[in-house]
């Protein structure tokens, strides 16, 4: 799967039906995992994969950092959470096999307002996906348990999507 941009500006691809699955899977996991987060509750921000995605604005300020958080949490989750519903959306309805038929290429024509949806679910999808594989700054895992190869796999797919669709708005 590899994004182009076309004559139009629009960027385009191909997935296959497992990579289009995939996909709606973890954005699915990520809308429902944003969509638990309480706002008014200050520990939900301590959680590591919510600091992840919503770090403290003012890391040596604790106060000031919920002061900004108040203020822009809301509307932070909500745009992340658009952005993965629209992935979603774009993908379309799971692949029904036909009897006795390969399940059809799934096509992704993304405007530029879909471009950049697709780039923020990617980010927040790879963002999460490091935080339980314990990637450290120089990229490499530290979490080995029997989830994380799977895992591992996915970020790694993830990034290279990421990469493809990065390359077209770049040519």
């Amino acid at each position: 799967m590899d994004f182009r941009r076309e004559d139009s500006g629009m960027v385009s691809a191909m997935l296959e039906p497992v990579e289009a699955d995939l996909l709606r899977q973890v954005a699915g996991q990520l809308i429902r995992m944003l969509e638990s987060i309480d706002t008014d509750d200050p520990g939900s921000f301590s959680l590591t994969n919510v600091s992840r995605l919503l770090p403290a604005a003012y890391p040596d300020d604790p106060e000031a950092s919920a002061e900004f958080r108040r203020f822009t949490a809301d509307g932070l989750l909500e745009g992340k959470i658009g952005n993965a519903r629209s992935v979603i959306a774009l993908l379309g309805a799971e692949a029904q096999d036909a009897p006795g038929h390969d399940p059809l290429p799934v096509p992704v024509v993304l405007d530029p307002a879909g471009v950049q949806s697709w780039l923020r679910t990617l980010t927040d999808l790879r963002l999460v996906i490091a935080e339980r594989l314990q990637v450290d700054d120089r990229g490499i895992p530290r979490l080995h348990d029997d989830q994380s190869g799977f895992l591992g796999e996915v970020y790694d797919w993830l990034g290279m999507v990421q990469e493809s669709l990065v390359y077209a708005i770049d040519a």
